[in-house]
Formats: structure tokens, C-alpha cells, sequence
């Protein structure tokens, strides 16, 4: 069994190194530098208490002891 869990390992580093020498054309994350703004909830909007998803209002299936959920995860 002990055989078996070494050509495991040796696979699994096959891969990693595999893995790491591969490199998307145009992606060099290291030197990308990625700006996003956070907006404060909306008024009509809502957060899924199912999938977590910030959904717009007309999304909203019921609300389950004060817990807002959508159609698609009531669906």
C-alpha cells in the first residue's frame, strides 16, 4: 500500500510542477493591480439568505422568518 501512496505523491508533484510552468498569454496577475467599488446596499435590493446573491427586488420569493429568499433558490 505504502507503493501505491508513493506513485501518488509522485503524480500529484508531476502535476504541481506542470501546473506552474504553465502561463496564460497576457496574465501576469503579479503586476496587475485591480480596483473595485463597493457600493452601500440599494433600497431596492436584497441579499439571498440561500446563495448569498445581492438580487433587485422584483428577484424576491418570500421572506422566511424575516429572511429574504430568491425565486431562483425557491424555484
Amino acid at each position: 500500500m505504502a507503493t501505491n501512496h508513493t506513485q501518488q505523491q509522485v503524480i500529484d508533484d508531476d502535476e504541481v510542477r506542470a501546473a506552474d510552468a504553465y502561463d496564460l498569454p497576457g496574465a501576469d496577475p503579479a503586476t496587475e493591480e485591480i480596483s473595485v467599488e463597493i457600493l452601500p446596499a440599494q433600497a431596492d435590493e436584497f441579499t439571498c439568505a440561500s446563495c448569498f446573491l445581492v438580487r433587485h427586488r422584483s428577484q424576491l420569493a418570500v421572506h422566511r422568518h424575516g429572511v429574504p429568499y430568491c425565486v431562483d433558490c425557491e424555484g
